[in-house]
């Protein structure tokens, strides 16, 4: 898991690539976890989350579970989440599921406006010249 997450920190972005992952287990849930304490927990401030959820699912099962712990990562180590994916199923379902959350769902078509989002947020005109 810790080998889909980078962070860069001269544009203070966490980018996490959940592209055609699947949720089957717990434990597959705590090694996010536990990687994405590993990357932000150190840096004592908080991230820019930017994620790619193409092809992500999770297991009815362990939705609940998923939920708790994005919402415990998002309110301790991110100042804000922005998700992209191409599929527009997967961005409503993105968008309902963190409006039951209460959390940002921030979600777009692709890479590009999302990071023209955390742009905004950060009150810059272009991020891509950063992360070059």
């Amino acid at each position: 898991m810790r080998d889909r997450m980078h962070y860069d920190p001269k544009t203070n972005i966490l980018e996490i690539d959940f592209s055609h992952l699947v949720i089957e287990q717990d434990q597959q849930i705590e090694e996010m976890k536990s990687s994405l304490v590993e990357i932000v927990g150190p840096l004592n401030q908080k991230v820019y989350a930017l994620v790619n959820y193409e092809g992500f699912q999770v297991e009815d099962e362990l939705k609940d579970r998923y939920s708790q712990v994005i919402r415990e990562i998002y309110r301790k180590y991110f100042k804000g989440t922005v998700r992209y994916s191409n599929s527009a199923l997967a961005r409503v379902t993105i968008k309902t599921t963190s409006l039951e959350n209460s959390i940002e769902g921030n979600t777009f078509p692709n890479r590009k406006k999302a990071l023209e989002a955390i742009a905004r947020m950060q009150g810059k005109k272009n991020i891509e010249e950063d992360m070059l």
